[in-house]
C-alpha cells in the first residue's frame, strides 16, 4: 500500500466516523447516499477496515450509557434486487417497511419496563427511559393474559423498534417549538435524534410513535418458530407495527417492494426500503451474526439515480418570509424515467460553500421519486461565486444571518403575492390558482389579502380560459370564506413562528380577536408552552398584520370561535383517553370533537392506558372488544357515550 493510499483511506474513514456522529445526533449534513459513497470508496480500498465493522456512535456521556444485554446490530443491504435473490435462496420470508426513524430498546422484566436506551454504539445505549415514559405506543408494562396466550415463559423480553415523528405530528412540534423559543427542526427524523439527547423539554417525545420491529427473549432470539408469529404477537399487545408480508416467490418479492417504493412515496412515516428476515427462527439460531450484522436479515434499498449535468443559470426567488432561496437550471438530463431541468439549492449557504457558478460540472441525484438535488461539483468552471445582494423582487439590500438571505422590506411585491397566496390556500379557496393570482396582481385587481373580496364575477371573466361558470364558482368560494373560524383567520395572515396549533391556544385562553389582538408579549408569556421570544413574534407579527385585519373585517369578514375551542369539563371524560371501533350513527369526527372539548383524548389502539371503548356493539367478539374486556377496559354504546355527554 503507497502512502497516499494510507493517507486517503485515513480521511475517508475520519470523514465517516465524524458523519455518523452527526447523524445520530440528529444533525446530518451529507445524504444517505453521501454517506454510503464515502463508505464504499473505503470498502474498494480497505474492506476490512474497522470503521465499515462499526454500529452506530459512541459519543455517549459515560452517565448516561447502559449496556445492551445482546448486540444492536446494523443490516446487512443491497441495492440489486438478483443479491437479495440469491441471499435469499429458496426460503420463505418476512418483509417489513423499513422505517427511517431512531432505534430503540425497550427491556421489560416480568412484563415490566425497566429500560429504554438508544442503539448507540451497539453494544451500549443512551437511557432515554424517561422520555419515553410520555410516548404512547411505548407500553409502560405487558398484558400477562396475552403473554401467557401465546405460551411466553420468558421473564426478560426485549422490544426492538423505530421511534419516527409523523408528518402531522412533526408540524405541531415544529409549532411548539418556536412557542418555546426553540430552534425550529429540520425534518422528522432528525428531531426525534435532536429530543433525545436532550437534557431538558422531556415532554416534547410525546409526539413521537414507537414501531415494534424486533422481539428478543432470554437466549436474544425470537421465542416463536416464524417470525410472522412474532409480529401477530406485538400487535395483539397494544404495539405499533409496520406493515409485513410473506414472501417467497420472485414475483412476491418484487410485488412487495413495489408496495413499499409506493408507501415510501405517499405514507406520513418517513421511510427508505425494507428488510427481510428469514421466516424460521431455527435459521437465525443457525446462521448467526457477524459484528456488523446478523446474517438472517437483509435490507434492500434504492440507489438513488445520479447524473452529471451542466449547471446553466442559478434564480433566486423571495418567500412570503422574505427569505430568497436558490434553485439550479440544469441542462436536461433523464433520472428514474423523468426529465430534470431544475434542482433545489436549499439555501445560500449551500451556494456558497460549493462556490457554485454558471458552467460547474455538477453531479445531481434523484432518490424514491422525489425532488431532485444537488449532490457536489464534478469539474469547477473559473470564476466567481455571484450571491445576489440586493431582493430579486424589491431591490432592497439582503440581510444574511449565516445560513439564509433575507429581504426585511415587508412591502416587497415577492412576499405580499405569497401572503395572498397564504391565505387563499389557508383558508381554502379553491380553483383560484398561483397563475391566476399572479393574473389579478398583474392587472392590478388584487394588492391586498382584503382585494379578494372586493372582486366581482367580471374580474374574473377578465382572465384567458375563465368562463362564466367558473367565474361564479370563484367568487362564491372567496365570498363564503368570509366565515372561518377565528384559529383559521388569524393563522391565514402568516405571521412567522405561529401555526394553527398555536393560534387555537391562543383562542382558547383570551376568546376573542379583540383580546388577542390588546394582549401584550408578557400576557401570552404566560400561558404554558409559551416563551417570551415566541410571544413577541406573535404581538409584533399581529401589529404588522394590523391594517390586514381592519381591511378584511371592513370587507366583511366575521371569524368566529369555534365551539371545539370552548371546552366545559366533564367527569365521565376528563383526563381520560378513548378508543372508536365500529360504524356510528353520528360522524365520527363530530364524536371525537365532543370528547376532547369535554376533556377527554382520541387514540387509535387499545391498550393499558385506555379507560373507554367507544364500540358500535358492546356484545362485539372482534379482537378491540376482546382485547377491552381482557384489560378491564369500559365498553360503551354510542348510546351510552351520548348519556355520559350530558353530565
Amino acid at each position: 500500500m503507497s502512502l497516499q493510499e494510507a493517507d486517503l483511506i485515513k480521511e475517508l474513514a475520519d470523514k465517516i466516523l465524524y458523519h455518523r456522529q452527526l447523524y445520530y445526533s440528529g444533525k446530518p449534513v451529507l445524504s444517505d447516499h453521501e454517506f454510503d459513497e464515502l463508505e464504499n470508496k473505503l470498502r474498494k480500498l480497505d474492506p476490512k477496515h474497522p470503521v465499515l465493522a462499526m454500529v452506530g456512535t459512541s459519543s455517549l456521556a459515560a452517565d448516561d450509557k447502559i449496556k445492551h444485554r445482546f448486540p444492536m446490530l446494523s443490516l446487512a443491504k443491497t441495492y440489486v434486487l438478483d443479491d437479495l435473490l440469491k441471499w435469499q435462496g429458496d426460503r420463505e420470508l418476512l418483509g417489513s417497511v423499513k422505517l427511517d426513524g431512531n432505534s430503540l430498546s425497550l427491556v421489560y422484566i416480568n412484563g415490566k419496563l425497566t429500560e429504554a436506551k438508544t442503539r448507540g454504539n451497539g453494544f451500549e445505549g443512551e437511557n432515554v427511559q424517561s422520555k419515553v415514559s410520555w410516548i404512547e405506543s411505548c407500553l409502560p408494562k405487558l398484558n400477562w393474559k396475552t403473554i401467557k396466550k401465546f405460551n411466553i415463559n420468558d421473564s426478560f423480553i426485549e422490544v426492538r423498534g423505530e421511534l419516527c415523528c409523523h408528518e402531522k405530528k412533526f408540524e405541531s412540534l415544529s409549532q411548539k417549538m418556536e412557542t418555546l423559543g426553540l430552534e425550529k427542526p429540520s425534518n422528522p427524523r432528525n428531531i426525534v435524534a435532536g429530543i433525545l439527547g436532550r437534557k431538558h423539554h422531556e415532554n416534547l417525545s410525546k409526539y413521537f410513535d414507537f414501531f415494534a420491529c424486533d422481539l428478543l427473549g432470554e437466549d436474544g432470539f425470537s421465542p416463536f418458530d416464524k417470525e410472522a408469529d412474532k409480529f401477530k404477537f406485538l400487535l395483539e399487545l397494544g404495539f405499533l407495527i409496520p406493515e409485513v408480508r410473506k414472501v417467497q416467490t420472485k414475483e412476491q418479492v418484487e410485488s412487495y417492494l413495489s408496495f413499499v417504493k409506493n408507501y415510501i412515496d405517499f405514507e406520513p412515516y418517513g421511510a427508505d426500503g425494507a428488510v427481510f428476515s428469514i421466516n424460521r427462527v431455527e435459521e437465525h439460531r443457525r446462521m448467526g451474526s457477524t459484528s456488523h450484522h446478523p446474517r438472517f436479515k437483509m435490507s434492500f434499498k434504492w440507489q438513488g439515480e445520479t447524473a452529471t449535468t451542466e449547471l446553466l443559470s442559478i434564480s433566486w426567488s423571495t418567500s412570503r418570509l422574505g427569505v430568497v432561496t436558490p434553485v439550479a437550471e440544469v441542462k436536461p438530463v433523464t433520472l428514474s424515467g423523468a426529465t430534470i431541468s431544475n434542482v433545489t439549492l436549499h439555501n445560500v449557504s449551500r451556494v456558497v460553500e460549493h462556490q457554485l457558478k454558471v458552467g460547474d460540472q455538477i453531479e445531481i441525484v434523484r432518490s424514491g421519486e422525489v425532488i431532485p438535488k444537488f449532490l457536489r461539483v464534478v469539474h469547477a468552471k473559473k470564476g466567481q461565486c455571484l450571491v445576489p445582494t440586493h431582493c430579486p423582487s424589491c431591490q432592497f439590500k439582503l440581510l444574511e444571518d449565516g445560513v439564509r438571505l433575507l429581504c426585511s422590506n415587508t412591502a416587497c411585491p415577492a412576499q405580499v403575492f405569497r401572503g395572498v397566496l397564504n391565505w387563499i390556500q389557508v383558508v381554502g379557496i379553491e380553483d383560484l390558482s398561483e397563475k391566476r393570482l399572479q393574473l389579478l396582481f398583474d392587472l392590478e385587481k388584487v394588492n391586498k389579502i382584503a382585494d379578494l373580496y372586493s372582486l366581482s364575477v367580471k374580474d374574473f371573466l377578465d382572465l384567458p380560459m375563465v368562463k362564466d361558470k367558473l367565474a361564479k364558482k370563484l367568487y362564491a368560494t372567496i365570498q363564503s370564506s368570509k366565515s372561518i373560524p377565528l384559529a383559521v383567520f388569524l393563522n391565514g395572515l402568516g405571521i412567522h413562528g405561529a401555526g394553527q396549533s398555536t393560534w387555537k391556544e391562543l383562542v382558547d385562553f383570551f376568546g376573542d380577536l379583540e383580546t388577542i389582538l390588546e394582549a401584550d408579549s408578557s400576557a401570552i408569556a404566560e400561558i404554558d408552552g409559551f416563551a417570551e421570544k415566541s410571544a413577541q413574534q406573535i404581538v409584533s407579527g399581529l401589529k404588522l398584520r394590523s391594517r390586514d385585519i381592519k381591511d378584511l373585517i371592513k370587507a366583511g369578514l366575521a371569524p368566529y370561535v369555534e365551539l371545539a375551542d370552548k371546552k366545559f369539563e366533564n367527569n365521565n371524560f376528563k383526563d381520560k383517553t378513548f378508543v372508536l371501533t365500529g360504524t356510528m350513527e353520528r360522524p365520527r369526527q363530530s364524536i371525537v370533537d365532543d370528547i376532547i372539548k369535554a376533556g377527554g383524548k382520541v387514540v387509535n389502539a387499545v391498550s393499558s392506558k385506555v379507560d373507554v371503548l367507544i364500540i358500535a356493539d358492546p356484545k362485539s367478539k372482534s379482537s378491540k372488544a376482546k382485547k377491552a374486556r381482557d384489560l378491564g377496559i369500559s365498553l360503551w354504546s354510542e348510546k351510552v357515550f351520548t348519556e355520559k355527554l350530558k353530565f
